[in-house]
């Protein structure tokens, strides 16, 4: 259906009134994608809110182009190019008038082709950062309540407005989750991650109670890090799980959003001088202090789920204690070191025989020379 047919949202041929054009709306949305984009970020089984819808859809206009895109684009440009120096040079060199313009024409159409794809091949790398079509505001005030506007509703499985405040479980809590962004926690709550894996979801660190292992839920920047270990200083004897990202899950080819913050961020120096922080490579401490970042919120529904509850499966089990070897006793101590000569006088050798049967005879070796005259 071309755009005569379908002006004013409202199909020509039955009279209905949809919701998205991906011609005139931002997000290049149509109905039936919108419900399939839906679908997919809630696998079947979960509830997504509109935060995660947003992403869900930058990573479908992103697309995370790889190494074949690149090569296309070279070779589409360069031939561009070439075309267009084709072009131009027959454009000087015609004695006709009449072929100038259009000759010129295509030239420049050309041109524009090759700088195009150019463009194209540079931004187009590994580890490029995904740079979002459009803001989440956006996103909600021109998609969600067009939507709302003519369905009167959200599809199944999409969430505006979460609840704010956990609910009390009804079992005794096996792990805290302290989850100190509120879209995720609203994607945890609203699934019941809380009630399903016997934890208490809080979102401030005033809020753990004490005698329980604590999982961190947290973005993938500097900051964040930082404030893990933050977290780690403030509950001195108690088991931390870090449930977050590492750099080198999201380097590519990994189909991971990748940002950038304009600013130089600085080190802390509370994480520079972190156990963990050692344990990065060198890419990844660069990556991280060059200011990219991944925040929490832009992973799959589904796997970011699996990933809070990889984290508490973690914080849950004890930590298998190291195998202490058995106590040796003083006795044992002393036989094994009589069986390798350690600090043991030499047995003295017997002397000759006054029974003059058993004297040496002359064919008989000496036993003052046994094993040093042979």
């Amino acid at each position: 259906m071309n755009r005569r047919e379908r002006t004013g949202h409202r199909c020509s041929r039955c009279g209905r009134t949809f919701a998205l054009d991906p011609k005139s709306e931002p997000g290049r949305l149509h109905d039936l994608k919108f419900m399939e984009l839906v679908q997919k970020g809630t696998g079947g089984r979960l509830w997504i809110t509109v935060d995660q819808l947003y992403w869900i859809n930058e990573r479908r206009l992103y697309g995370f182009p790889g190494s074949k895109e690149r090569r296309s684009h070279l070779t589409t440009g360069i031939v561009a190019a070439l075309v267009a120096l084709a072009l131009g040079v027959l454009a000087l060199s015609v004695d006709k008038h009449v072929w100038v313009l259009p000759l010129a024409g295509s030239a420049v159409f050309a041109t524009g082709r090759a700088l195009k794809d150019f463009l194209a091949v540079r931004r187009i790398r590994d580890g490029a950062h995904l740079r979002p079509r459009l803001s989440p505001t956006r996103f909600e005030f021109q998609v969600i309540n067009r939507w709302r506007e003519v369905y009167h509703e959200l599809p199944p499985g999409l969430v505006e407005r979460p609840p704010i405040g956990a609910k009390p479980g009804l079992v005794k809590a096996r792990a805290v989750v302290l989850c100190e962004l509120p879209a995720v926690a609203a994607f945890l709550r609203i699934n019941g991650f809380a009630e399903r894996h016997q934890v208490l979801l809080v979102e401030e660190l005033k809020q753990i109670p004490a005698d329980l292992p604590v999982v961190v839920l947290r973005d993938l920047s500097l900051s964040a890090l930082a404030r893990t270990v933050a977290v780690r200083a403030a509950l001195p004897g108690r088991r931390v799980v870090d449930g977050g990202l590492t750099p080198r899950s999201v380097f590519a080819p990994a189909k991971a959003v990748r940002l950038r913050d304009p600013g130089k961020p600085q080190v802390p120096a509370a994480l520079a001088a972190s156990t963990g922080w050692r344990r990065l490579t060198d890419r990844e401490r660069d990556w991280l202090a060059a200011g990219q970042y991944s925040p929490l919120l832009t992973m799959p529904p589904p796997k970011l789920y699996a990933l809070a509850e990889k984290a508490v499966q973690r914080a849950v089990t004890a930590p298998t204690p190291p195998a202490t070897p058995p106590v040796e006793t003083p006795e044992r101590t002393r036989r094994r070191a009589e069986r390798i000569g350690f600090l043991t006088w030499p047995q003295a050798v017997a002397g000759p025989t006054a029974d003059p049967a058993q004297a040496p005879t002359a064919d008989a070796p000496s036993a003052d020379f046994e094993d040093g005259s042979r």
